[in-house]
């Protein structure tokens, strides 16, 4: 999936500013695409000079003009060919699980809190997930985009609860043998 492949499926519903775009990046979708404020304008030019896109200004006296984006026939065709695509593997990078697959050489309590830190990340996550959904449930979301909330949820919940056993595991001194991955 490419960043013009994401803008065009944010746009797909209705027309909406950069800010706008920036928004659902960071709090609807921020859990399965790494997207940045950064590539928002330079997507959206790229996809205006190919007629994808549609880009109205509206004037404001008493702030800065607002721009607003929406998709074309053009632009729905692209995202039409996106859609039905075939998947690609997805790329899956995690620094907390580099540090624990590289971190033989930490303490038993370096790496104990290195997972508590990450469980604790997952169930900030968790709780942020849970409170956007209700937002979005009351603001209209559709059952596809409340299928991948949950799917993230459920992943999120998963992690935490291998964590919590496999640190019960490290907390035991008198286990010798590593943990089996069904654990």
């Amino acid at each position: 999936m490419k960043g013009k492949d994401v803008i065009l499926g944010i746009l797909q519903k209705k027309p909406r500013t950069g800010y706008e775009i920036n928004d659902i990046l960071q709090n609807q979708i921020s859990y399965f695409y790494d997207g940045t404020y950064g590539m928002i304008y330079p997507t959206l030019k790229k996809l205006k000079k190919e007629g994808k896109v549609e880009k109205k200004t509206i004037i404001q006296s008493d702030k800065p003009n607002k721009n607003v984006f929406s998709i074309t026939d053009k632009g729905e065709d692209e995202l039409n060919k996106y859609l039905n695509s075939d998947s690609v593997s997805e790329v899956f990078k995690s620094d907390f699980l580099m540090k624990l697959f590289f971190g033989e050489n930490l303490k038993k309590q370096q790496v104990i809190k290195l997972i508590n830190n990450e469980i604790e990340n997952k169930e900030k996550q968790i709780r942020k997930l849970t409170i956007s959904l209700e937002q979005w449930e009351d603001q209209g979301i559709s059952k596809l985009q409340k299928m991948t909330v949950g799917y993230g949820l459920t992943e999120y919940r998963a992690v935490v609860e291998y964590l919590k056993e496999q640190l019960k595991f490290l907390e035991d001194d008198n286990k010798t043998t590593a943990p089996s991955q069904n654990s």
